[in-house]
């Protein structure tokens, strides 16, 4: 399957968003800690800010491992005469 087939990047992100959501509680209590003790409304906006850069981050380099890992080196020909011949349990899968 291609991974347009799968929903792509956005998708990507938003399920990690979803799995990394407990990442976001140094954020909430930064956000806590505004309306008690005052302190500025920036530093929840950063640390919310560095989570979803690092999801994104996640997501990307997921994904470009996972174009990385679709390359196929082909298989060399076997030129030994005197070697028996083994059929490739893996041609079929990568004719597809």
């Amino acid at each position: 399957m291609e991974q347009k087939d799968r929903g792509g990047f956005f998708l990507c992100v938003l399920w990690n968003a979803i799995l990394y959501f407990l990442w976001t509680i140094p954020a909430w209590i930064l956000l806590v800690l505004h309306f008690t003790i005052g302190l500025p409304l920036v530093w929840f906006w950063a640390a919310l800010g560095a989570w979803v850069l690092l999801i994104v981050l996640r997501t990307l380099l997921v994904m470009f491992a996972r174009y990385g890992s679709a390359h196929r080196i082909p298989v060399p020909e076997n030129k030994n005469p005197y070697s028996v011949k083994v059929r490739d349990p893996y041609a079929e899968a990568r004719e597809r």
